[in-house]
């Protein structure tokens, strides 16, 4: 079963839920905007608008694959379809303003902000509707995985639980074990979690479940479609793994830099007071350097200096790992970094192009020869340059370990293989929440 094949959608009550959705909400913002942002009397062709572009929107994400029970449910992917079906839809309402000029007697803020105000709307309501649906019995997604091969962490728990999925182990392999599990549970999904080669009396077994209608799916394919992650074996085995990711190319590295610069000069516009700030609580409360510069691997394994704000006492006992009440951090060291106002002096860095403003965590060239012994693959992340904030950031709590770094390294190869504008939206999206809520990244 590929990727296209996942049937993520249990109910398609949620899918109609979306299709009123789009039909509906173009005609009721535009309604609101001509109320609150115009004094001319509301016009017949108000409707007509309203009417038109609700249908556009709708046949423009059906046109999508936005109504199908095998699109994707993450956030990244409602962008993408909601925005590319909206534009769609006002190219095709331009032509038709172009036909008949009496739309150009609209109030030009009523319909700019209409434009731009309605495709945030449409998705919000998708996304709520979509967590509702998840929290009832008839969204829960049943899984039963064959082997222990991979251990789920308790993070990963969690995480399922909190998508209403339930997983669902056995290590039993003979034939009358699995079918009276599968007869007892009917699991959406049967995953291969093997820790060995499967023999071939179990390949019989699974070719005739495969045949019965039963969705087999890789520990690799659940991990990215439903974990958002890319599974690393133990063991350094398998090399077909080191063709399935590769670095951006020339267009998807030009995507990032335009947003790279337009972020960046958007956050110093508005974050240099904080930045003033930090450096006079730096000296009173910690005399010394203001800036800790520390040699970081970015680009092909290639080091550059990375620059933060010091957080830390001068001449600080060495650790590599940073301990929960860490006495060598300042009482303003330690708001820094819960706040992540540490990492702005980093937008130098992103300005002068050693780092992204979202990818692969910069680390220590000292762990990262030590991650490089323990952690098959570990030198994949290095295709890109590293990022101020990423994927496995604001997707995985803060780790102290090799164990941590390989479970972070899943996250950072997600995002290099699948990236896009919609993922990198997502991910600014998710580091403001993170931020906000001042957990670490």
């Amino acid at each position: 079963m590929t990727e296209e094949e996942i049937p993520r959608y249990q109910s398609k009550r949620v899918l109609w839920a979306y299709r009123v959705v789009d039909f509906c909400l173009p005609l009721l913002t535009l309604l609101c905007m001509q109320f609150f942002l115009s004094e001319q009397p509301w016009k017949t062709s108000y409707i007509w608008l309203g009417v038109l572009s609700g249908i556009f929107l709708l046949l423009s994400t059906q046109l999508l694959g936005g109504y199908s029970r095998y699109l994707e449910r993450s956030i990244a992917k409602k962008l993408e379809i909601t925005f590319k079906a909206w534009l769609s839809s006002i190219l095709v309402l331009s032509f038709a303003a172009y036909l008949d000029y009496s739309i150009f007697s609209f109030a030009r803020s009523v319909i700019l902000m209409w434009i731009v105000i309605t495709p945030s709307l449409v998705f919000l309501l998708k996304f709520v509707i979509n967590r509702k649906s998840r929290s009832t019995s008839h969204g829960r997604t049943e899984v039963l995985v064959l082997g222990n091969g991979y251990s789920f962490n308790e993070f990963e728990f969690t995480y399922l639980e909190k998508h209403n999925i339930r997983l669902h182990t056995i290590i039993d392999f003979n034939r009358s074990a699995i079918n009276e599990r599968i007869e007892t549970l009917s699991p959406d999904f049967l995953v291969i979690n093997l820790g060995e080669n499967a023999e071939p009396k179990l390949i019989k077994e699974l070719t005739r479940l495969d045949l019965k209608g039963v969705n087999l799916l890789t520990l690799h394919s659940f991990m990215e479609s439903f974990l958002r992650k890319c599974y690393i074996p133990y063991e350094s085995v398998e090399l077909s793994y080191l063709g399935r990711i590769q670095a951006y190319d020339r267009l998807n590295y030009l995507i990032k830099r335009v947003v790279d610069i337009s972020v960046c000069l958007g956050l110093v516009s508005f974050v240099w007071p904080v930045m003033l700030f930090s450096v006079y609580k730096i000296k009173k409360q910690s005399p010394g350097r203001v800036f800790f510069k520390q040699a970081r691997v970015g680009l092909q394994g290639k080091e550059f200096q990375a620059i933060k704000f010091r957080s830390m006492h001068e001449n600080s006992e060495f650790n590599p790992y940073t301990q929960k009440e860490d006495p060598r951090i300042f009482p303003f060291g330690n708001v820094m970094r819960r706040t992540r106002i540490d990492e702005l002096p980093q937008l130098w860095n992103v300005f002068v192009g050693d780092m992204h403003l979202f990818g692969p965590r910069t680390e220590w060239n000292i762990l990262v020869e030590e991650y490089e012994h323990g952690i098959p693959y570990y030198h994949e992340r290095h295709l890109v340059r590293p990022g101020i904030s990423g994927w496995a950031q604001v997707l995985y709590p803060y780790g102290a370990n090799i164990e941590d770094a390989r479970q972070k390294l899943m996250y950072d190869l997600y995002y290099i293989k699948y990236w896009s504008i919609w993922l990198e939206i997502e991910t600014l999206m998710r580091t403001v929440l993170v931020v906000l809520r001042r957990k670490g990244l």
